[in-house]
């Protein structure tokens, strides 16, 4: 029986074994590690097996199921390649797939990083793991994810997904669809990724199974609360009941999972003295990590009989994350600090200088998110797959997300509002991870240190300097879902015919927890102090990274929840503009016909078909104007005609030429969307006379946004070796985005507006920026992929294999016209992942992989709440290992050992200030390697 949006795996028009692509919670699996048999017979018996199934001429949708009982495939790495080579190979769109043991045997933490395994995608890491990806070069905001063929909420700030929040151990199976068909739904430019759980009635007999592993970061624990290891575990237990007419399955992991690192963030290089190039300041801080996540899903088949299948499937993650930073800014040239004679110039940048009268901010800071999610769905399908009948079919659901991010900031020092004892820091840039610096004062030195506030930062708000900071964004994110279908089998080169209705309506809420709106509070001392005692020590924290011994350090957070300090208000009025929500109503109709004969000797496989999408969009969010401050709601309606095209040629019997033409949709980022505008005005040019270069300035969002637009074609050639024994393929494809988004720059009269100085300035026009559409550009790129066992070379290279992928994309686009160009966000010119492995039939299996980016724009978060920050961040190649040992027979049969490293060569993220000089580290993140030892068990 088929079922559609249920939980399932792959594709209907060919089954495979399901033993392969089970994710069991297991990190690896116990099953028997053989390849494919190399017999002649038991080749000939797959083979037809495979051409029976695909002379169903079913088409490949997105709820489908691989089932590998028929390749006789009894697990290991090699049948999961196996598994997911076949899948391609028979899929009449162009599509990458990720086995259940893929995922659970490569040293992954997340879905990301398996998924940057796959030819054209790629992962930015975000404080030492995978979160998000990037296919074809663009990032989250143009691809979809979904679960069970449902869209899915975001924690981000945005629609793109966080990958992190999905364990691989409760998944089984991934799909990235690179083209596209209509019974789709929610299809992104770049790719849509369609995670799934277990289909129980599939699986098709009791299975129980679980592990445990314990995990460390070889960094040690850089902050003094924090923990360097941690432990995962998982259960799951599936089985039928009622003679296979209902079935149950259930999962949970428990992940407490330790992230340690070193990260430096430069303010600047300004020109200083004599023009030369200075250092402005820097950030830099140690930050440990820990993760704490639950989560469980739960399905529930009925199949009464042969025309009736409902299915209820639950998904909920409960995700906690808590981050130390600590380290102290170093305020420089853009300072009220000296530079001293004597400092050293190499090529117009001072490497080597010594700063008097500097007043170093000691930071104890801390992040901490909760979130989750919850996703509920019901399907019922009614009819004979086996017929030529109406087959009907309703899926309903909803998708739900909560997320509370927290940061707070305090500082302490030698010095209030710079008045007292000042220290003289020199500084040594290193090349490539930023600065060492040489301080005359002790740091750790717990009865000198204040809480204080060096700098007098904010002495507008608290007098004296805030000694802190503490803002806590919200957000709520919901969608609900609802398609109903029709289906029918038909005579001729016209196979089957699907139409379909459905609507998703979406809400997401972003808000600032401060009074009226506002972002945050500034945090004092009480009774007006402007120095106190620290609280007790807690140890400290070693930053010999950047050349200092130690810091002293005390829990920050229960100074501050024991009600410590005051909290006066972020009064800024043009913070409340962080504010909005944005609403949407999507119905979709689509029709789609399969195709399947024969154009003149070649067999030809396909669909066509087209969605008509009628969208209304809303948000609401606070205009500041010149003398108000006021909530405005504006709206908007279009609606967009979708075609798409995928043909498929059998060239003779293990070739296949595939070409696909489409019209693809992506929606803007939400933030973009928002209702309401905001000004600013920059002081340090209130005497300008040039509105090019005006101190006023402004933003807002544009309700009006239509989605990013793209006429796409690909062409790919797939050649499959005999004998199951691998494949090499390569794609082309082209984008031509006829709409994409860009800031476009309104000149606007400021008069009325507060500049908040004591003078009137010069000038009240400046440029206001709004995201607009306008015509995109284009990107284009090459595809590769090789997969070959050793023994499809020779038989003395039996138990070995290889896989090789890469991508080249190149880009047009340029996203900000009038500007300097720029590249996409997430675009790398060159992806490219190589994987080699061994195992044998006693049951131990090794493998490494690497994973290699070329430069690119990403997005940096040095701490706190991901935001829009983008650098120049240099080429990265990843390392990853695995060894594991399965007993096959006697007391322990079923179990598995597994040792698994990541990021074994400690590659860090480096960006430079501009792409012509990397002595101007902007950003550098290093992790350190991390590790897992674990014991899994099936029965």
């Amino acid at each position: 029986m088929k079922n559609k949006l249920a939980p399932s795996a792959y594709a209907r028009a060919t089954r495979i074994s399901s033993a392969a692509l089970l994710v069991l919670g297991l990190a690896t699996s116990p099953l028997v590690h053989s390849q494919i048999s190399s017999e002649d017979e038991t080749e000939a018996e797959n083979l037809k097996l495979l051409q029976d199934e695909q002379n169903r001429n079913r088409s490949f949708q997105e709820d489908d199921v691989f089932e590998l009982d028929a390749f006789k495939v009894t697990g290991g790495y090699a049948g999961s390649i196996a598994a997911s080579t076949e899948a391609k190979r028979l899929a009449p769109v162009i599509v990458e797939a990720i086995s259940a043991e893929d995922i659970g045997k490569l040293p992954d933490t997340s879905i990301a990083e398996t998924l940057a395994r796959l030819p054209g995608i790629t992962t930015q890491r975000i404080n030492s793991r995978a979160q998000g990806i990037v296919i074809r070069g663009l990032d989250g905001d143009f691809s979809t994810a979904l679960l069970n063929g449902r869209q899915q909420v975001s924690t981000s700030g945005d629609r793109a997904v966080e990958f992190d929040q999905y364990p691989a151990e409760l998944l089984n199976g991934v799909v990235v669809y690179k083209s596209t068909t209509p019974s789709i739904i929610g299809q992104g430019i770049a790719g849509t990724v369609d995670m799934r759980t277990v289909s129980p009635l599939k699986h098709g007999k009791r299975t129980i199974a679980g592990n445990v592993f314990y995990e460390w970061a070889d960094l040690g624990n850089l902050n003094p609360d924090s923990d360097d290891s941690g432990l995962r575990y998982s259960l799951n237990y599936i089985d039928q009941f009622n003679e296979g007419k209902v079935g149950f399955a259930f999962g949970y992991v428990k992940t407490d999972k330790p992230g340690q690192g070193e990260q430096w963030n430069a303010w600047g290089y300004p020109d200083g003295p004599d023009g030369n190039r200075v250092l402005g300041g820097a950030k830099p801080f140690v930050r440990s990590s820990n993760i704490d996540r639950e989560s469980f899903f739960t399905v529930l088949e009925l199949e009464p009989n042969d025309r009736i299948q409902t299915t209820f499937d639950l998904f909920y993650s409960e995700f906690s994350e808590n981050q130390y930073l600590r380290g102290i800014e170093m305020p420089l040239w853009w300072s009220s600090a000296s530079l001293d004679d004597g400092y050293t110039v190499e090529d117009e940048l001072v490497v080597d200088g010594s700063f008097s009268n500097f007043y170093g901010v000691m930071r104890n800071d801390i992040v901490w998110r909760d979130a989750d999610i919850f996703n509920a769905g019901w399907n019922i399908r009614i009819g004979d797959d086996g017929s030529d009948g109406w087959i009907f079919e309703a899926d309903l659901s909803t998708s739900q997300m909560n997320r509370q991010d927290n940061v707070l900031e305090t500082y302490s020092g030698y010095a209030s509002n710079q008045v007292g004892t000042a220290d003289t820091v020199r500084y040594t840039l290193e090349t490539g991870n930023g600065a060492l610096f040489t301080p005359t004062l002790d740091y750790a030195d717990h009865n000198a240190i204040k809480l204080t506030s060096p700098q007098g930062w904010g002495s507008g708000t608290i007098p004296g300097g805030q000694v802190g900071f503490f803002k806590g964004p919200k957000a709520d994110d919901i969608i609900k879902q609802g398609k109903v279908l029709t289906e029918k089998e038909l005579p001729g080169f016209f196979n089957r015919f699907e139409g379909g209705l459905a609507y998703t309506g979406r809400d997401k809420k972003e808000t600032e927890i401060g009074p009226g709106g506002t972002e945050g509070f500034f945090l004092g001392l009480p009774d007006g102090q402007t120095s106190a005692d620290l609280p007790p020590s807690i140890g400290t924290t070693d930053l010999s990274f950047i050349g200092i011994p130690g810091m002293i350090s005390y829990d920050a957070r229960a100074l501050f929840e024991s009600g410590y300090y005051t909290m006066a208000p972020n009064t800024d009025p043009s913070l409340r503009a962080n504010n909005y929500e944005v609403s949407e109503d999507i119905v979709t109709t689509y029709v789609q016909f399969d195709m399947s004969g024969t154009w003149g000797d070649t067999p030809v496989t396909g669909t066509i078909g087209a969605q008509y999408i009628q969208s209304e969009q809303e948000s609401t969010g606070v205009a500041i104007g010149a003398d108000s401050v006021s909530e405005i709601t504006q709206g908007h309606d279009y609606g967009d005609f979708v075609p798409s095209l995928n043909l498929n040629f059998a060239v003779g019997q293990r070739s296949n030429i595939r070409f696909s033409a489409a019209r693809q949709l992506a929606r803007q980022e939400m933030v973009d969307m928002r209702a309401g505008s905001t000004y600013g005005f920059d002081v340090n040019k209130e005497t300008s006379t040039d509105p090019q270069n005006s101190p006023w300035n402004g933003s807002g969002g544009n309700p009006a946004l239509e989605p990013w637009r793209s006429n796409s074609i690909d062409l790919t050639y797939e050649r499959y070796f005999d004998k199951g024994r691998g494949y090499w393929a390569i794609n082309a494809f082209h984008k031509d985005l006829v709409s994409y988004t860009f800031n476009e720059s309104i000149l606007t009269d400021f008069t009325g507006f507060n500049p908040g100085i004591g003078n009137s300035p010069v000038i009240f026009e400046g440029y206001r920026t709004v995201p607009t559409n306008g015509s995109g550009g284009s990107l284009k790129g090459l595809e590769a992929t090789l997969s070959i066992p050793g023994v499809g070379i020779s038989d003395a290279l039996k138990g070995w294999g290889l896989m090789l992928n890469g991508a080249f994309v190149d880009s047009s686009i340029q996203p900000d016209p009038g500007n300097p160009a720029q590249s996409i966000p997430g675009l790398s010119d060159e992806v490219i992942n190589g994987t080699i492995y061994y195992e044998n039939e006693s049951g131990f299996q090794a493998r490494a992989s690497a994973r290699y980016r070329s430069e690119y724009r990403g997005d940096i978060s040095t701490f706190g709440p991901r935001g829009e920050n983008f650098r120049s961040l240099q080429d990265e190649t990843v390392v990853d290992a695995q060894v594991s040992y399965t007993f096959n027979s006697g007391t322990f049969e079923g179990m598995t050992l597994t040792l698994q490293g990541y990021n074994l060569t400690d590659e860090p993220l480096f960006a430079t200030e501009g792409d012509t000089d990397g002595r101007l580290v902007q950003d550098y993140q290093s992790y350190g390697a991390q590790y897992s030892f674990g014991v899994s068990y099936k029965y």
